[in-house]
């Protein structure tokens, strides 16, 4: 944003130039958030339960990675360290894995993960007997605090290879997939499951979901970091049960080999139970360095929405009811790509609503048709890292929590702020919810000050530039020009409660306008907020 300093220079007194402000906030809404202006364009929508985020977050789940020793010294119990660990056989039946993995994974915490020895189901598409890619525990190593998924060639040899036939699985009793496959990789989830006579692993309904990693590159390399649900809660009204992907699924992180390494997806599948059919919607994270050096892949997850975050800066939101495109349509007994749908199979999107789990793998896919020079080479492969140094998962906090154990990550619907004489300025932290807003019920905004500041001015804006007088909500309830006009004191907070009866659906800014602030009263500036009404 750097480049847009010299439109804010030439603000000196907010009351003074209020006007020049409003036309460059327009001229940085035409550069900057023009796209949110054409996504938020939907038909009108019942919204979820109010999103109460603003008490912030608690961590209710991590895990760091640490070694056996350094995490029991820390607290965890050993006995997490010492039982044997669980392999997945087969989608949902587990086994404790061979005793020749015992070692390779004595630093994973079994109380929060099992592992998969498998036929890797995500290479779908592959004709029977011609799977490339099996799970494998080899691939699964946690040392020096990280968890490393590896993905190798396969010491099968190549006139012994046997990947995706179906045969009887002596070993698990059970009909499965061979799985002497030319590559494997490494994958766990958290689904809770018994261990040693005792219930582990993790799931959450609702929260921030996130992962710092370094991610791999290579041909085939298709590495994910996902939730999906821990039971299969979705029933349609003759009883039958509808399962994936029409009971939801959330990938925080996808990346493909012809992503060239610099490119990652995250959306949400989300269906309609009764109607059999289920789409999705994501957006794409960008950085030169995905695969050289840590980043930060997370979901903010509450009833009204599905938020993906790169680095602390939203991607895409998938909003409660939206209508989206479906992508799988079971009705005719067709399998639908996304291209070829029409408007009878849009729905609206469902936020699922019942306790999700994590996954975190690396695959290697074939490969074939347009991503064909990305194709995996077994006799010339070189083997890929994933490396992850944390997974954590955040709860709201409610009002009774101590705010000293809660986190306010920063809420990139801020989409400016500047300061000037920046040592002595107060910046404004701004937030408006629940955004969207059903038009005609009631939106917070809150403004919590920093430093004290002499003259502060909090305002809503519409595209047209104009300062939108709304009706506050208690004691002082007439219609104002400012939701708040008059000085802040250090670290104080403002929240006002305003009505949107006679707000037109749209987008809106929640403005602040702030001089005379800091020590020597020199420091001024202004910050923006989106919010939507619909």
């Amino acid at each position: 944003m750097m480049s847009y300093f010299p439109f804010y220079i030439c603000l000196k007194k907010a009351d003074e130039n209020i006007v020049k402000s409003h036309l460059t906030i327009l001229i940085l809404l035409a550069l900057y958030i023009f796209p949110f202006h054409i996504r938020e364009k939907a038909p009108s929508r019942t919204p979820a339960a109010e999103d109460v985020t603003k008490y912030g977050w608690k961590v209710s789940f991590v895990d760091e990675f640490e070694d056996r020793d350094r995490a029991i010294s820390q607290g965890t119990s050993a006995s997490c360290f010492d039982m044997a660990p669980q392999c997945l056989v087969q989608y949902w039946t587990q086994k404790e894995c061979k005793p020749q993995y015992h070692g390779q994974l004595k630093n994973l915490n079994k109380c929060n993960w099992r592992v998969y020895d498998m036929y890797n189901w995500m290479d779908f598409d592959a004709p029977v007997g011609q799977g490339v890619n099996a799970l494998n525990p080899s691939q699964v190593e946690v040392k020096n605090g990280f968890l490393t998924l590896y993905a190798s060639r396969s010491s099968t040899p190549t006139n012994s290879l046997n990947c995706k036939n179906k045969i009887f699985d002596f070993e698990a009793n059970m009909e499965n997939y061979s799985k002497d496959c030319p590559f494997i990789s490494g994958a766990i989830n958290s689904a809770t499951h018994w261990n040693n006579g005792k219930k582990v692993g993790f799931s959450q309904e609702y929260g921030r979901f996130e992962v710092m990693a370094i991610l791999p590159y290579g041909p085939g390399t298709w590495p994910a970091h996902w939730l999906l649900p821990d039971e299969e809660p979705d029933t349609n009204s003759s009883g039958k049960r509808c399962g994936w992907p029409v009971s939801g699924e959330i990938d925080i992180m996808e990346m493909w080999a012809d992503s060239d390494g610099v490119q990652y997806k995250g959306g949400l599948i989300t269906g309609d139970c009764e109607r059999n059919i289920a789409g999705n919607k994501g957006g794409y994270g960008k950085s030169d360095s995905i695969s050289k050096s840590f980043h930060k892949y997370i979901v903010e997850w509450t009833p009204n929405y599905v938020k993906f975050i790169f680095d602390d800066e939203e991607i895409e939101t998938v909003y409660k009811d939206e209508p989206i495109r479906s992508k799988y349509h079971n009705g005719d007994g067709t399998n639908y790509s996304a291209d070829e749908l029409d408007e009878r199979f849009k729905h609206p999107a469902r936020i699922p609503n019942h306790p999700f789990y994590w996954i975190l793998n690396t695959t290697i896919e074939p490969a074939t048709g347009k991503k064909k020079k990305y194709r995996p080479d077994p006799e010339n492969f070189q083997t890929t890292k994933h490396i992850i140094d944390y997974v954590k998962t955040y709860e709201r906090c409610t009002a009774a929590d101590d705010p000293k154990k809660c986190i306010k990550f920063k809420d990139k619907d801020t989409v400016y702020r500047y300061n000037s004489n920046r040592g002595e300025t107060a910046s404004m932290e701004i937030n408006v919810y629940p955004s969207p807003q059903l038009k005609g019920r009631d939106m917070t905004t809150r403004i919590t000050s920093n430093q004290y500041c002499k003259n502060v001015k909090f305002t809503i804006v519409n595209m047209a530039g104009q300062i939108i007088g709304v009706d506050k909500v208690g004691p002082d309830n007439e219609g104002r020009t400012y939701l708040y006009q008059g000085p802040m004191e250090e670290n104080e907070s403002k929240e006002i409660v305003f009505r949107t009866n006679n707000l037109a659906a749209g987008l809106y800014l929640a403005t602040a306008w702030f001089d005379g602030c800091g020590d020597n009263g020199k420091g001024e500036g202004n910050h923006v907020f989106k919010m939507v009404v619909i």
